[in-house]
């Protein structure tokens, strides 16, 4: 933002400004207020203060279903439609453009394409410019933009249709070490006893009288040969011995029949399973071989033969979005008068997309990405490009924490964005924690003063200047740069220290002859958004380390050394903990259960004949059925938004009379629900693990959440703090040190929520656990006690590690991050103030 107007917002009666009165949506208290338009507002405050109840679903929304009631009651009652916010009025709303950070896509067919409509571009030049071709070269068929979706019919390649090939086993993925004996480390797929196979391997063994206890590379041939692919039509006589599942005897089972090979059982049982967690780890020992006839792209003869600008469509989707955006000057040269005004408004439209996803920082990645291999803040920043290429004036846009995910040195471009969409016209609503971003705006709604039941109020109003004077605004003392933003005493990293290391690195971006993190430290892996932070985390760190804790072998990874202190590893990530309402932070965090069961063990309960799951609203003989336990019945309303109504029955308390009668220190099932997880901790003393899992989940800041409250209302940094609970229970009960990989932790959290966090993290530490964060909060980072910085660039630029080292190591380069580390150690600005 290269201007700032930060005068004040017009006064009543005036259209220069959008009034709220009496919002009551979530944990709002009545609030009115005005927002200023044309300008750059940022909405703020602690974690659960009420800033996105505010924005989003109060803002948006109503401004959203307004939109929706200009259509007709035919096109209305096949949209989706969000629930009326509760607000008495809101004058001076106009169309709103959003970005929620909560609404993630799923999809396994979105990419960054189709997220930001670039396909949809790319299929009209592809599908009409040929036939205005003058030259003869046109293709015999008419073509529709069908066919260059890999998805259609018309679009995918007719031999594998669009799936780009099949999965087949390996045998050098199988045995990984030929040095070693077969079931002593040369393949980490016998190391267990996966399948009948492997007595089959014994008893083959046994007949031709080898030795399996020599190294591999030692057997005979035909031993090798009949292992690997199997022996035919030779059977095989096996018996083995089978221990229950009680562990009270065994059974013995005899088989004759031919061996299938470890190949084939590996594809016979990868097909088989039920789940996608288990046919993962089987995919572990397959590799994807291309199908022949479109090479393994997947795509139809199309989009592999017609060529525009010197390039078919999938090769093209294929590349980096900065090459794409060079590609778009190369189409127009050889193009005829018609072909050219065909293609104009297009490539038009088409740069201004690729344009907006460079200057976000995400240049390189490639248009066919898939979405769920994006990191949290690649993901943002590309449904951000899809919404901010706009001419449009007079629009509001609400963006729900644009600066989630950018590194100090990608901000400069989100500011620039910003400001020109408000100088053109628009108004800009930020919901946002970052100092350095909020300093940038022209008015600060700052909400609180606490998180949940104890905020929800506007506490102060005005330009960020006169925030920051506010004396009781805690996004004021930050603004001012009054305090440390995060206070951490490092742990030494000494001769003495353990190391894990991993050796070959290869994935995605990354390419790594050695990655080194001391054991029982925090280790900070920092660096440009796409230099291979995330990569790193859940690549080569997460599947590496769970492969060779498994005995197995993972694709990323060519060896780990260093697992003998850890037994264990927690991925603590952002994605949902459920997709419906009735997991909540109570269920997921197992306090239900233990609730529960206090509640059965009470005299009233044991009268009436009631168990632990009758107090279970997931399950009949306890809940109310007349509305399955939710405690609310959605009403559809046809052609305008569903209406969730209070279940009559119940009057929403989700249990029967005779359930709800049971108290528990003075408290009915229901009631218990309601309690906030801070007021859970006080309520529930004992017994100790109830006790050790309400405590975690309020350690990471969750204090505000109430126990019951659906999942589908939680944000992606409130998720990833349940997860982070979770891993504190586990990694605290003594039973072995562990491994937690968190990646950015701190996105979504008010300075004043991260130094909880960090105490969280902390206490992890003391138990003994080691902990890898990928993060671009330098202020976290420069506490961290070993950084491991990569780069030097995105994409293909980057994948390398520069330097790793304490903070004070990796600042003394001549890294982006280092001069970065060196602003964070002198207190000045990551950013340069507003003109």
């Amino acid at each position: 933002m290269t201007t700032s107007r930060p005068e004040a917002p017009p006064g009543p009666g005036t259209t220069g400004a959008i009034e709220v009165q009496g919002a009551r949506t979530h944990n709002l208290r009545d609030v009115s207020l005005r927002i200023p338009r044309d300008r750059v507002v940022v909405f703020t405050g602690v974690s659960g203060s009420g800033k996105t109840s505010l924005a989003l679903d109060t803002v948006h929304s109503e401004a959203q279903l307004r939109y929706l009631e200009g259509l007709s009651p035919f096109v209305r009652q096949y949209i989706n439609q969000r629930s009326r916010p509760q607000v008495d009025r809101i004058t001076g709303l106009g169309a709103t453009l959003a970005v929620d950070q909560r609404r993630t896509n799923h999809n396994p067919r979105s990419t960054v394409a189709t997220i930001t409509g670039i396909d949809a571009h790319l299929g009209l030049l592809y599908s009409r410019l040929p036939g205005l071709a003058d030259d003869g070269s046109a293709p015999g068929a008419t073509l529709s933009t069908a066919h260059f979706d890999l998805f259609s019919p018309e679009g995918g390649c007719a031999e594998c249709h669009g799936v780009g090939g099949a999965w087949r086993a390996a045998a050098d993925l199988i045995i990984v070490d030929p040095d070693l004996p077969l079931f002593r480390g040369a393949s980490p797929w016998f190391a267990k006893w996966r399948s009948g196979e492997h007595h089959f391997v014994q008893a083959l063994a046994h007949t031709r009288g080898i030795d399996i206890e020599r190294p591999w590379r030692d057997l005979p041939a035909d031993f090798r040969e009949a292992v690997l692919h199997g022996t035919g039509d030779e059977v095989v006589d096996a018996t083995y011995e089978i221990s229950s599942r009680q562990n009270t005897g065994t059974y013995t089972f005899s088989d004759s029949s031919p061996m299938r090979g470890a190949l084939a059982e590996v594809e016979r049982v990868a097909a088989r399973a039920s789940t996608p967690s288990a046919r993962e780890r089987y995919l572990a020992y397959m590799r994807k071989e291309p199908c022949a006839r479109c090479d393994g792209t997947g795509y139809g003869e199309a989009a592999r033969g017609v060529l525009l600008g010197g390039v078919t469509y999938e090769r093209l989707v294929a590349r980096e979005v900065d090459r794409v955006h060079a590609w778009t000057d190369a189409v127009p040269g050889p193009l005829n008068r018609a072909q050219r005004e065909v293609a104009e408004p297009l490539l038009a439209q088409l740069r201004g997309r690729l344009r907006v996803l460079r200057r976000l920082g995400v240049g390189h990645i490639q248009l066919s990405r898939p979405a769920a291999s994006l990191s949290g803040g690649e993901l943002q920043r590309t449904r951000l490009a899809a919404q901010l290429n706009t001419d449009l004036t007079g629009i509001t846009f609400v963006l729900d924490e644009p600066g989630t995910g950018l590194h100090p040195a990608d901000k400069a471009h989100l500011l620039d964005i910003v400001g020109e969409l408000r100088d053109a016209g628009n108004s800009v609503l930020l919901v946002e924690h970052d100092p350095e971003l909020i300093a940038r705006a022209d008015w600060v709604l700052d909400m609180g003063p606490g998180a949940g039941r104890a905020g929800g109020r506007l506490l102060a109003a005005g330009p960020p200047a006169e925030i920051a004077r506010h004396p009781e605004s805690v996004t004021g003392r930050y603004l001012a740069g009054r305090g440390a933003r995060v206070a951490r005493a490092p742990r030494p990293v000494a001769a003495g220290t353990e190391w894990l290391t991993l050796r070959g690195v290869k994935v995605n971006n990354v390419t790594a002859d050695e990655l080194r993190v001391p054991l029982g430290r925090l280790t900070c892996l920092t660096g440009v958004s796409g230099s291979g932070k995330s990569s790193v985390l859940r690549d080569a760190l997460g599947a590496g380390v769970t492969a060779a804790l498994a005995g197995e072998a993972a694709g990323t990874v060519a060896r780990v050394e260093g697992l003998a202190p850890l037994d264990w590893l927690a991925v603590v990530d952002q994605e949902p903990i459920g997709r419906t309402p009735r997991s909540n932070p109570a269920t997921y965090s197992k306090a239900f259960d233990a609730i529960r069961r206090l509640f059965a063990g009470t005299e009233r309960a044991r009268a009436l004949g009631l168990s632990a799951s009758a107090f279970s609203f997931n399950a009949a003989g306890g809940r109310c059925e007349a509305c399955t336990g939710y405690g609310r019945k959605l009403v559809d309303m046809h052609f305008l938004p569903d209406v969730w109504v209070v279940c009559d029955a119940c009057g929403g308390r989700r249990f029967t009379p005779e359930v709800l009668s049971v108290r528990h220190r003075g408290l009915s099932v229901d009631q218990v629900l309601a309690l906030t997880v801070a007021e859970a901790v006080e309520h529930f003393t004992e017994p100790a693990p109830l006790a050790t899992a309400l405590r975690s989940l309020d350690r990471v800041g969750l204090g505000y959440l109430p126990l019951g409250q659906s999942a589908t209302d939680l944000s992606g940094g409130e998720a990833q703090r349940l997860k982070l609970a979770g891993a504190i229970q586990r990694g605290t009960r003594g039973r072995g040190a562990g491994l937690v990989l968190m990646d950015e932790p701190v996105s979504g959290l008010h300075p004043a929520d991260i130094q909880r966090m960090v105490d969280a993290l902390e206490t992890l530490l003391e138990a003994g656990n080691t902990v890898v964060i990928a993060e671009h909060d330098l202020h976290l980072a420069a506490r961290c006690d070993w950084l491991v910085d990569l780069g030097p660039g995105a994409g293909a630029l980057g994948g390398r590690i520069t330097a790793q080292g304490t903070p004070e190591e990796v600042a003394a380069g001549t890294g982006a991050t280092a001069g970065y580390l060196r602003r964070v150690a002198a207190g000045t600005p990551l950013l340069a103030p507003a003109d």
